[in-house]
């Protein structure tokens, strides 16, 4: 599975670039796209044929729900590219940004929906209740790169496919080149030198990281660059150890160290306004030069780029012990949609699925979120960042992520336990005893 996913990567990042697109815009509303005004230039006869037959078919609308803000305005443009091809079926694209996964389950429960929707961490539960289509056997899915479709949380072990793969991302640390050479200062590869780095930084009144706690999904990546490596890199079953009784958070030292780096990170940051700066705001502080680092996804690339074009980024793994072999950057399939089973309009819904697998569409896409494509012979060539994340790609520096994994029920209380965690408001100890707990629960309820 590790060679699979590495042979992945490293094909995305080998590509070179088709095409570039404009900036998305951030939202937490819905917006709608509608359908493109007609050309007015003469047709063809066979094309006058087809938009003909199209026109004659009844009107269909379609809802399309996602969390992806940056995406906004690009899906826009392929929305409104794709319904000038079938000028019958109209995209309505919902933005939900404030616990989309929370909306998306109650909407499902009170059998509301959405004819496609974003592919997320609860994927196989929701599929496990009969509420996604299964897409396995799509002529459309022979478009997306074989190692990406096989390592995709996505694809069941029995060969199901509950969402498309759209692109890849991966999870580290941002840093300002300029600050670091500035300061003599490299990338750490053990937790001794990430101290030094936060050392000079303040020493020259420079805020080590850029934190956005006002949004709390911001914390958890945190941990998640660090546990990756740190424990799964070396033990990729410990989800069923721990299940099976053999293994626990309290017993399992790696743990502690996860809660105390983010305790770290905390308290090296903006921390006074950390919980009243959201992340766009923190984006705006590494791009403005306010603070030198950044423990982000690769999406925050075009949001960061958005306010300073000129910015030169790095991309970094976090240290997680004094091993330097430890420190591994940690990449997975990033977004992907699900048609759901119930939907009224399944041949549009696999319509719109096939559109967004064509090369032209996932070369807007990948160009304009800067993200790696998952469609075969599509560039990720979108920022010289990339070039770093290559570099650990051919060190064979890489991990897949953590939660992919988890039990949907114990996410909530993981994400919880941050907070708690680094405003003191409960020890460590009673923390992992607390998650140990949750983890079971949660086993339980889902069998």
């Amino acid at each position: 599975m590790k060679k699979k996913f590495t042979a992945f990567l490293s094909i995305l990042l080998v590509m070179g670039c088709l095409a570039g697109c404009g900036n998305a815009q951030s939202t937490e509303d819905t917006s709608q796209a509608k359908p493109n005004e007609q050309d007015a230039s003469t047709p063809e006869p066979a094309a006058k044929e087809d938009a003909d037959a199209q026109a004659s078919k009844e009107p269909v609308t379609i809802h399309l729900f996602h969390q992806k803000q940056e995406a906004q305005e690009t899906f826009a443009q392929i929305i409104e590219a794709f319904q000038k091809e079938y000028p019958y079926i109209t995209v309505e694209q919902e933005i939900v940004t404030n616990d989309p996964a929370s909306i998306l389950r109650a909407r499902v429960a009170t059998d509301e929906t959405p004819d496609i929707f974003q592919g997320a961490l609860d994927t196989m539960d929701i599929a496990s209740g009969g509420y996604i289509m299964d897409l396995a056997g799509e002529p459309f899915l022979n478009n997306i790169n074989e190692e990406v479709l096989s390592d995709s949380s996505f694809t069941d072990g029995d060969g199901h496919v509950w969402a498309l793969p759209i692109d890849g991302s991966c999870e580290g640390i941002f840093y300002n080149k300029e600050i670091f050479q500035k300061l003599d200062l490299t990338p750490p590869t053990t937790l001794s030198e990430l101290d030094h780095v936060i050392e000079v930084l303040e020493k020259n009144k420079i805020t080590p990281f850029a934190l956005g706690f006002k949004d709390s999904w911001t914390i958890k990546p945190i941990t998640l660059v660090v546990v990756s490596p740190a424990i799964y890199a070396k033990q990729d079953d410990w989800n069923e150890l721990k299940t099976s009784g053999q293994s626990s958070f309290a017993d399992t030292p790696e743990w502690k160290t996860t809660f105390d780096i983010l305790k770290k990170v905390y308290d090296h940051g903006n921390t006074k306004t950390a919980f009243d700066t959201d992340y766009n705001g923190a984006c705006n502080m590494i791009a403005q030069g306010e603070a030198a680092m950044m423990v982000q996804g690769l999406w925050a690339l075009e949001p960061i780029k958005s306010i300073n074009s000129d910015i030169n980024l790095g991309m970094m793994a976090m240290p997680v012990s004094e091993n330097p072999e430890d420190t591994k950057l940690f990449q997975f399939p990033d977004f992907g949609l699900s048609i759901s089973a119930n939907t009224k309009n399944p041949e549009e819904c696999k319509l719109f699925l096939e559109y967004l697998t064509r090369q032209d569409t996932a070369s807007l896409w990948c160009s304009s979120s800067m993200l790696f494509s998952a469609i075969k012979n599509v560039s990720v060539d979108f920022d010289p960042l990339a070039a770093d994340v290559n570099a650990y790609i051919d060190s064979g520096m890489i991990c897949t992520q953590a939660d992919r994994g988890w039990p949907t029920a114990f996410q909530t209380e993981y994400e919880a336990s941050l907070s708690e965690y680094i405003l003191g408001h409960d020890s460590l100890e009673n923390i992992l005893a607390r998650l140990d707990t949750a983890w079971d629960t949660a086993v339980k309820a889902a069998q």
